[in-house]
């Protein structure tokens, strides 16, 4: 099981970066450069599924990418969170 999420990189007027994912709205972030955005979308999107899982909600299904989007995969720990946390509340 791999949850990565599609995400946009968005360039504002300075030139930094904001990411957001469509799957996971809640999950918005940026950085000065495309390095810096995508290490900070994993701690964003990480954030935003650990809030969906205490406030009980389906965990999003990830979405293919479109042209112009980036994967992001969620860290080892935070998936093995999901998914003990999608076994508690079902039992």
């Amino acid at each position: 099981m791999i949850y990565a999420y599609p995400c946009e990189l968005t360039p504002d007027e300075e030139g930094n970066l904001t990411v957001t994912f469509p799957d996971v709205p809640e999950a918005i972030t940026g950085g000065k450069d495309r390095t810096e955005a995508l290490m900070m979308a994993e701690d964003a999107l990480a954030t935003a599924l650990a809030g969906y899982v205490h406030a009980q909600w389906e965990i999003p299904t990830t979405s293919q990418p479109g042209a112009g989007q980036e994967l992001v995969a969620v860290s080892r720990s935070t998936l093995i969170f999901l998914v003990r946390s999608r076994t508690c509340h079902r039992s």
